[in-house]
């Protein structure tokens, strides 16, 4: 069996070898190697930039798809399980890096507030809090914010179980409705995954609705914020972003309307990278049987840093993470997108 990996993967180099073909290629050239090895059964390790669908698929051979990534929106799902090809992905792996990302941004923005007596007066609204917007929450709370989750999902299946028994109503999480969110936040977080429900969910009435003076960040994908409609509104005060619509080829108007812009790499951290690499190893093994890596760990360095939440926060953030290097050089020249994403140099994340 062949396993093609997008050669951006690190971590990976060697691992597969001894028990499997393996050929590297970059992200968006998997269709050469696929023809070349036409009737050969494959596997595919790949990041967001190998749309998984039928141009790329049909008449490939490919069994099974492992993403090191937390979304799964780059693959056609429902083609893949019409043509029984298996899909994995890595959720959470890199949860606590964009978590490391809002917060450093808000510091760099000057939102992130030195005294916790301003900061208590502070809302943070959270949509969407799985892996990574429930981080995002429970650091805003350990700083003095009062924080707002909105995550219908979420919501639901916790009255499942409560409804169920299997579930303390007195350890419930408190969720809210979108409005109430977006009318009661001072800064607001957007960490959905990006499906038929969420594209263009900041649109129109969500900006009309949003408090006057609101802040909005988006690390979760570009198409959840509809361009124009952002564009059009007086609202959000600042918007920060990571993500973009039609990357590599971002809007440039929507570019110069953001306060703070990176290309794509909130959740590029040596641990996240590392934890996607594990997912995806694990995956392949358990795939194809391949007992010695169904436990795969890749070598951890311990070289986390501590944030002192009674520290001058703004400085050390900006010490663990200097954002403003990649805000500048994606204003410079936002042709180098994927360039500036590719030749990051990931950092370390950071605990408190």
């Amino acid at each position: 069996m062949l396993v093609v990996i997008d050669n951006a993967i690190p971590y990976i180099k060697g691992v597969l070898e001894p028990y499997m073909d393996v050929e590297y290629a970059p992200g968006d050239a998997f269709r050469p190697v696929l023809e070349r090895y036409r009737g050969v059964p494959k596997c595919l390790i790949i990041r967001t930039r190998t749309k998984c669908n039928k141009a790329l698929l049909e008449d490939s051979n490919v069994c099974f798809i492992a993403s090191a990534t937390i979304g799964e929106d780059h693959i056609d799902k429902d083609y893949c399980q019409a043509c029984g090809i298996g899909v994995a992905s890595a959720p959470g792996c890199n949860s606590a890096a964009v978590m490391q990302y809002v917060f450093t941004a808000m510091a760099a923005c000057g939102l992130l507030l030195e005294d916790a007596c301003q900061r208590s007066n502070l809302t943070m609204g959270v949509i969407g809090a799985g892996n990574v917007g429930e981080k995002v929450a429970r650091l805003a709370k350990a700083l003095g914010m009062r924080v707002m989750r909105n995550d219908p999902p979420k919501q639901a299946e916790q009255q499942r179980l409560i409804g169920e028994g299997l579930f303390s109503a007195d350890s419930a999480i408190e969720y809210f409705e979108l409005e109430d969110v977006l009318e009661n936040s001072d800064i607001l977080t957007l960490h959905t995954p990006l499906n038929s429900s969420t594209v263009g969910l900041a649109g129109k009435h969500f900006f009309q609705t949003l408090k006057k003076g609101a802040h909005l960040i988006n690390a979760s994908r570009g198409p959840v914020v509809d361009d124009d409609a952002l564009l059009a509104s007086k609202k959000p005060g600042l918007f920060l972003s990571d993500v973009w619509n039609c990357e590599p080829a971002i809007n440039e108007r929507v570019l110069d309307r953001a306060a703070l812009a990176t290309p794509h790499i909130a959740g590029y951290s040596v641990e996240g990278k590392q934890n996607a690499t594990d997912a995806v190893v694990r995956a392949m093994a358990a795939f194809a049987g391949i007992d010695s890596l169904k436990s795969f760990t890749c070598h951890k360095e311990d070289e986390r840093h501590h944030l002192d939440t009674e520290g001058n926060l703004k400085s050390q953030l900006l010490d663990f993470f200097p954002i403003a290097e990649l805000d500048n050089a994606l204003r410079e020249h936002p042709e180098n997108f994927e360039k500036l994403r590719k030749e990051y140099i990931y950092r370390h994340e950071f605990d408190y």
